[in-house]
């Protein structure tokens, strides 16, 4: 693994790498790919590679691929994939999970690195994909981030992203508490109660808008947001400890 990370990476990486140690210690890690990212890159393949079969010459990305679930799905397609992640743990049961699967053919390479500082050259991707890692990141490595993802693209490449926004609950009951300079942002860090880990305890967290996209994906001939939203019972928002949770998801569908 190349080693991409910064000073001023470090903190984060400390940070992600508990993080992740204490979900492998709960078995509390994701197993399972993100929907609405299957859904999207099935959208993107049907559309652009209908004619596919078996192994295809594409090569896709994922940034904060963690464990590698989304992976996993994206490499059963027959695509190259590759992963890059802040956590070396994250990093190392994503490889092996991949040779549980027998799928290491498919696996391209796996890089210790930053959302800000892709090793990879221009062009060089058929997709990009990230879930829920860019809204964690301060304003400008977040607009990095989405600079990375544009350059990284081929012509005619993808980028799928799923991360939260404004009309999620927690941020409809806090506006009025950004960050100066940065609309959308809030830094969450209520106590946890009763071991519960609340949305409102994890630090950083930017609620995106609609608009915001143009900008962050300039570069892009196609650039599609679709806002999901959900409300949990309130049985469930109580187990979790809150008295009601609105969920608010961005899909972002873009083609550079």
């Amino acid at each position: 693994m190349s080693e991409t990370i910064g000073v001023r990476d470090q903190e984060m990486q400390d940070l992600w790498e508990e993080s992740f140690r204490d979900q492998v210690a709960a078995d509390a890690y994701n197993t399972a790919p993100v929907e609405a990212i299957v859904r999207f890159i099935s959208h993107y393949l049907r559309a652009h590679h209908p004619d596919r079969s078996g192994r295809c010459n594409l090569r896709f990305l994922e940034v904060g691929s963690g464990a590698g679930p989304n992976l996993l799905w994206v490499a059963e397609n027959g695509i190259e994939v590759n992963g890059v992640d802040i956590s070396p743990s994250a990093l190392e049961i994503c490889r092996q999970n991949f040779e549980m699967r027998g799928l290491t053919d498919f696996l391209g390479r796996l890089e210790h690195g930053s959302a800000t500082t892709l090793p990879f050259e221009d062009g060089s991707l058929d997709g990009v994909l990230e879930s829920c890692v860019f809204q964690h990141l301060a304003r400008e490595d977040r607009e990095q981030a989405f600079r990375e993802v544009v350059r990284v693209l081929k012509p005619g490449g993808v980028f799928i992203g799923h991360m939260i926004a404004c009309g999620h609950s927690t941020y409809q009951a806090k506006q009025g508490m950004d960050l100066d300079g940065d609309p959308g942002t809030l830094i969450l860090d209520q106590v946890e109660e009763n071991g519960k880990v609340h949305l409102e305890s994890i630090g950083l967290a930017h609620f995106f808008s609609e608009e915001e996209y143009a900008g962050l994906l300039k570069g892009c001939s196609v650039i599609d947001p679709c806002e999901t939203t959900y409300e949990l019972p309130k049985e469930e928002a109580l187990r979790r400890g809150y008295d009601y949770y609105r969920q608010a998801m961005w899909v972002v569908y873009a083609l550079k």
